[in-house]
């Protein structure tokens, strides 16, 4: 096996974070859609809550971008905000207090930095439609404030809001955001409720040891029977010359433990597969996950990854799973945004781009 395949796992969610693709399932769950046209980008998670995110032309010499929330439903409201690349509430240099909205040369509105702990300028719902009419008649945005204005590119933004409408159900409503229409605002796709998963607990401070020789031999085939291949980096031809890679034995709760190891090395990063196994590691339950530097957080009862989506470590993604007292189930799905040449990601917190949202509920 090529050490360098991505697995179907990985390649599923990941082509669904960085590069776009329709409605995508992994682990049987349902996670958001995706969809790229030239500077701009759509992402509905699957609540069908969708963000739409615009860059400055790509290869220009400004950098920043703007990012436009609209939940599912009707009458759902725009919401806004606007980043400049560089800066950010760590930097000698903060961001400027006030930002310029600026259409073909004329000032449209000032937009206030709301402070520490955060990058971004909050717009309006009344400036994004002044922002989406000028960049869809392919007007000049401007962002001025600072060093350097960040000039807003317009291409695309006509086929990401119409797929933006087509997802939400909102074509030929009043409400659409390009294609206006007498359809009534009842007729808009209502919201998809948030799945909701009950944590369990978990062993606050596990302590994990390497399984034996004997103890991986032992397992070992119904490890990969499980998970369906063989890990690359378990591939006999890959140890010549190397130490071959152990299995770490975590225990979960008072019945169950995980069994991991690393599977796949990249360029840059790897992933790590994880099974769910009885209390001793003597009995495979099911085979869990494969991610990208995927790691355990005991206290949590959460396996969380977290990868670059090139080298630059422009754009990132990650997930969660939470232990629910019998399986690890997904609880989030996220990105920083289109790769763009932001170290770091453009897009954090509150304002990650989102492909899959649950509600936890924390044990008692």
């Amino acid at each position: 096996m090529n050490p360098f395949k991505t697995s179907k796992i990985i390649f599923s969610a990941y082509l669904l974070i960085f590069l776009g693709a329709a409605a995508t399932h992994v682990h049987g769950q349902k996670l958001g859609i995706s969809f790229l046209h030239d500077d701009w980008a759509v992402t509905c998670d699957n609540t069908l809550t969708c963000r739409m995110e615009g860059y400055s032309a790509e290869g220009g010499d400004s950098s920043g971008g703007v990012l436009i929330t609209r939940s599912a439903g009707p009458n759902a409201r725009l919401h806004g905000a606007v980043t400049l690349g560089g800066y950010d509430d760590t930097t000698s240099d903060p961001c400027p207090p006030v930002l310029k909205l600026m259409v073909d040369g004329e000032e449209k509105a000032r937009l206030k930095y709301p402070g520490k702990d955060s990058s971004t300028y909050p717009l309006t719902q009344a400036q994004v439609l002044v922002l989406l009419a000028a960049a869809k008649n392919d007007k000049m945005i401007e962002f001025e404030g600072g060093d350097e204005s960040f000039v807003l590119s317009g291409k695309g933004i006509s086929a990401v809001m119409l797929k933006m409408d087509d997802i939400q159900g909102r074509v030929g409503t009043p409400g659409a955001l390009i294609r206006k229409g007498k359809k009534p605002e009842t007729s808009v796709r209502a919201p998809v409720p948030m799945p909701v998963i009950r944590a369990a607990k978990t062993i606050d401070k596990p302590v994990s040891r390497e399984l034996t020789a004997s103890e991986a031999q032992a397992i070992e085939p119904m490890l990969w029977k499980t998970k369906g291949e063989v890990c690359s980096l378990h591939e006999p031809e890959q140890e010549n010359g190397r130490e071959a890679e152990s299995f770490t034995l975590t225990p979960v709760d008072e019945r169950h433990a995980l069994i991991s190891t690393p599977c796949m090395m990249a360029m840059y990063q790897g992933t790590v597969a994880y099974w769910l196994t009885d209390k001793r590691g003597k009995k495979v339950i099911k085979f869990l996950l494969e991610d990208v530097d995927a790691y355990y957080v005991g206290e949590s009862g959460i396996i969380a990854s977290s990868g670059r989506g090139r080298g630059l470590g422009d754009c990132l993604g990650g997930s969660d799973w939470v232990w629910n007292g019998t399986d690890f189930l997904r609880s989030s799905e996220w990105s920083t945004g289109r790769c763009r040449g932001q170290l770091g990601g453009t897009w954090h917190g509150e304002n990650s781009i989102l492909t899959y949202v649950a509600k936890v509920i924390p044990p008692k």
